[in-house]
């Protein structure tokens, strides 16, 4: 690859700050950060794509800065294989990049690309497990992680249009079910797309091997990148996450009390992790720790109080509601009403401008619903 590839774009000359943390606290521009923004999951892939898909794009964050929502998280990498056929292009792979950040420049819109956000994608690309990626430093699918991370951050390092990196997505959710398909299965493989047969045994992983491979990836980036903040990109833990990772495969459902709940969130977040994620849906994010109430957010002050006990700050990665069933959303309603009165930064909405989403927000499609949510940005 030739040296430009790993260049960084200038640093931003509207007067932009990167993020910073204090504590608990979040600082924009010397100011709290307080904020709703999007999801729009595939914006770079649209970009990558070009033509029509990219038009659509930049219309979709055009509206969305015109409607005031103006942090915008999306999947930073290719979600197939097939997305990554011109990874080694620079003019066509980077070029699409660059212009995203330059149109998110254009329009004051702060970035959160997920690194890797199909955790398939590399051991795919490499012909190998998740194990492998996880636990083998010299494996083909923990290099081309290595890589990409290096190439993505290396580029945007200066760039406060990037408001901070995201590791992956979810990856909490998949962790200590191997006892639920001990010899296998299907998950995420369109063969076309380029993927595995099937998902095999060691493509399950344990809390215990996913701790220690995420704190040398964040380390591996703030050593390439002591600008911006690290998130996650982690869901809300299973209700019996901590039981799960202490039954070693053996399949231990039993909900975890608050202080279980906070033992699991802190030592899946380690240094030099800065932001606690969390992904909140109804129901199966909201009822434990006693609630029923399956509109309610309720839960969410059980969550800040942990993250304020571990020292970091909380944030919302997902949340939305169920627009088709529940135009007037009362869970997302009791969503942004918690996070304005436990001080939680930023709550993100899925998914912006996506037609076919279930969870799709967009003037026309849902208008009582951006209204709802500028209101909630004002306030």
């Amino acid at each position: 690859m030739r040296e430009g590839i790993l260049l960084c774009l200038p640093t931003s000359g509207n007067g932009k700050g990167f993020l910073q943390r204090r504590g608990t606290r979040l600082l924009l521009d010397g100011k709290p950060l307080r904020r709703v923004g999007v999801n729009k999951f595939d914006l770079f892939l649209r970009f990558l794509e070009g033509g029509e898909p990219k038009a659509q794009a930049v219309q979709a964050m055009e509206e969305g800065a015109k409607q005031g929502f103006t942090i915008v998280r999306f999947c930073g990498v290719g979600f197939y294989p097939s997305h990554m056929r011109n990874w080694s292009n620079e003019k066509v792979y980077w070029g699409a990049f660059d212009e995203l950040i330059q149109t998110a420049k254009r329009l004051d819109i702060r970035l959160i690309p997920v690194i890797h956000w199909n955790l398939y994608l590399f051991p795919d690309m490499a012909n190998e497990c998740v194990q492998d990626m996880l636990t083998n430093p010299h494996s083909r699918s923990r290099q081309y992680l290595w890589l990409y991370t290096y190439q993505l951050v290396s580029r945007y390092k200066n760039e406060p249009t990037v408001l901070f990196w995201e590791l992956t997505n979810e990856m909490n959710l998949v962790a200590d079910l191997e006892f639920m398909f001990p010899y296998g299965r299907s998950d995420l493989n369109p063969m076309h797309e380029g993927t595995a047969y099937m998902r095999l045994r060691r493509d399950h992983f344990t809390t215990e091997q996913m701790i220690p491979f995420l704190k040398e990836w964040a380390q591996f980036i703030r050593r390439l990148d002591p600008n911006h903040l690290l998130g996650s990109g982690f869901s809300a833990p299973r209700p019996a996450a901590q039981h799960l990772r202490k039954a070693q495969g053996k399949g231990d459902w039993t909900e975890d009390s608050e202080q279980e709940m906070q033992i699991y969130l802190r030592d899946t977040h380690p240094d030099p992790i800065d932001l606690i994620s969390i992904h909140f849906y109804r129901k199966h994010d909201n009822l434990r720790f006693g609630n029923r109430d399956e509109d309610s957010a309720q839960v969410l002050a059980v969550f800040k109080r942990a993250a304020d006990r571990i020292g970091k700050p909380l944030y919302i990665g997902e949340t939305g509601d169920d627009y088709d069933q529940r135009a007037h959303a009362p869970f997302l309603r009791n969503v942004l009403e918690q996070c304005r009165r436990w001080n939680i930064p930023l709550v993100l909405i899925w998914n912006w401008m996506s037609p076919g989403d279930a969870y799709d927000v967009n003037p026309q499609r849902t208008p009582q619903i951006v209204h709802l949510l500028r209101e909630a940005n004002q306030k």
